[in-house]
Parts: C-alpha cells; structure tokens; sequence
C-alpha cells in the first residue's frame, strides 16, 4: 500500500495552468463546451434537457439517461474526443511541477494518484516527467499508479467490438478487461470509426453509472477505498464532496488519515460534520496550496 493518497478533481486540472487548447472546463462550463463543439448532437437535444444542462450537467445527463438511452452511446463517444485534446504544455503544469518535486524527494514511489476527471492531463504531465503509467495496480519503479475512479476519455472494452451503427441504451452492461490509449489519435480513430461502444467513462450524473466494464471500475473503486483507509495522508484538490458518491466520500469519511483538503471550504464544512478524523483546509485553488501539498507530504514522510 501507498502512504499518501491524492485524488484530483476537475478543479485540479482546470487549476493546473499551462495547458492546451485552453483549460478543461468545471462542470458549470462543461455543456456549452460540448454544445459548441457538437451542435448536431449536443446542441440538438430537446430544449428542456438543453436547459437542464445549462443549470446542472448531472440533472441534464439523468434525463438523456431517462428519456433518450439510445442517445447516450454517441454522446460519450463524443465527450471521450472533446476530453482526449487537452494535455500539458511542456513541463509548465502543476501537475508536472508535483511529480518532479516528489520524485526530487523520493516520495514519488509512495504515492498513489488517482482522479475523478476523464481527461489525461495528469497522465501526459507524468510521461513529460519521464514516467511510465499503470492504470490498474499499485505500480512498481518503473511505473507510476494513476487510477480513474469514474473511468476515462481514454478507456476502450478489451476483446468486445460493436459496429458504429449498433444501437444500445440503457440495462444493456458490457463486460471485459479495459484497454487504454495514450495516443490521441488512437482514441479519436476508436471513438469515431473502429467501434460503437462508448468509452468506460461513468455518466455524469448521480451514481455514477457504467456501462462499459464495471466490474474494472468497481473493482478499483474497492481497492482505492483500501488505499484511503491505511494511508498516512490523504490529498483531494479540486474536488467537490457529494454526499451520494459514497464510493469516493464514504472511505474518506471513514480512513484515520489526515485528510487534507484543497478546494471550496464550505462544501467541506458542509460534510465535514460526518467525518472524526483530522481534516486540515489547505487552500481553495492548486496553485495557492501548492507549497502546502508538498509540505503536508513531507512532514509525514519524515
């Protein structure tokens, strides 16, 4: 097991500077993105679900997923494209400015990373560093652990194939090992062209449903939950308590380890009254907490 644990959300990597096309958006933001990008899907769905969005994207995606199932295969292969375009510039972002202070201190090999997000910032920051990535175990010296909690842009059924034109909605579960790309092109040609199963990417919305290999997710969920509750430290930065992903909030409520916290204080107030462990408020964004992070760290370490 890894003595320090760091889970990144979205504001993580909208935080993280320097990267390209611009920075990936919050949650807020998110449907207009994919409105403009793709208006003829995104941008035609009924005026009532596009004004759901508009006011929240998991209220938005619960009602794709409850009035137009058959929709949501084309949609998530479409957000996977939009997603798989943002990456690092050069060695510019926090994230890379983490890994190489942690690897300068020797801490890289104790840490496990892992993110809520389904874009690959992280993970193309951690090959500008020099390093190999593995998705599904705890890692050796030679590769670094990123695990996606609600899968990823990048995340493909293994050895199950369906043609572009093929119709499924929701009830219908695929199930398999998962394959990654870290190839953009790879992704867009698998997206677009190769297959028409979505990407294991959990649908934004409550639950978190998956239909695309679950049982991987699942069962790196069960393993992350283990990590939480026997590391030294914990991190989120740019994450936002919802009560109803217990999967994500029920081991952080429950692990003995400091939790520290960088994002919006009063949601972590809010849910802070259910957890007895010491939580320490490091920061609302990355960048005014970086030193903070790497301090925290540290002081456990010694």
């Amino acid at each position: 097991m890894k003595d320090f644990v760091i889970l990144f959300g979205a504001g993580a990597s909208h935080g993280a500077g320097a990267t390209a096309p611009e920075q990936p958006p919050l949650g807020a933001r998110l449907f207009g993105e994919l409105e403009r990008s793709y208006p003829g899907s995104w941008g035609r769905l009924p005026a009532s679900i596009r004004s759901a969005f508009a006011n929240d994207f998991e209220s938005g995606m619960q009602l794709v997923h409850d009035a137009l199932p058959f929709a949501i295969p084309t949609l998530m292969r479409e957000m996977a494209v939009y997603f798989v375009q943002f990456r690092p510039v050069g060695k510019a972002t926090l994230y890379c400015r983490l890994i190489r202070d942690l690897t300068t201190r020797g801490l890289i090999g104790t840490t496990l990373f892992s993110s809520l997000n389904y874009e690959c910032v992280l993970e193309y920051s951690l090959l500008e560093g020099g390093h190999a990535i593995t998705y599904f175990d705890e890692g050796d010296s030679g590769a670094i652990p990123v695990w996606k909690l609600h899968g990823s842009c990048n995340m493909f059924a293994l050895g199950v194939q369906a043609s572009p034109e093929v119709g499924y909605g929701v009830g219908v579960i695929w199930e398999g090992g998962l394959q990654a790309f870290l190839d953009a092109n790879l992704v867009i040609q698998h997206c677009l062209v190769e297959t028409g199963l979505a990407p294991a990417m959990s649908l934004y919305m409550r639950g978190k449903p998956l239909a695309i290999s679950p049982s991987v997710i699942l069962e790196l969920q069960a393993r992350w939950a283990t990590a939480v509750e026997t590391a030294k430290a914990v991190f989120c930065v740019g994450v936002r308590p919802v009560i109803e992903d217990d999967h994500i909030w029920g081991p952080l409520e429950r692990t003995a380890a400091t939790l520290n916290f960088i994002g919006d204080e009063s949601s972590l107030r809010a849910w802070q009254t259910a957890r007895s462990g010491a939580t320490k408020f490091l920061g609302h964004r990355f960048g005014d907490a970086y030193d903070h992070i790497l301090t925290e760290i540290s002081t456990y370490a010694a």
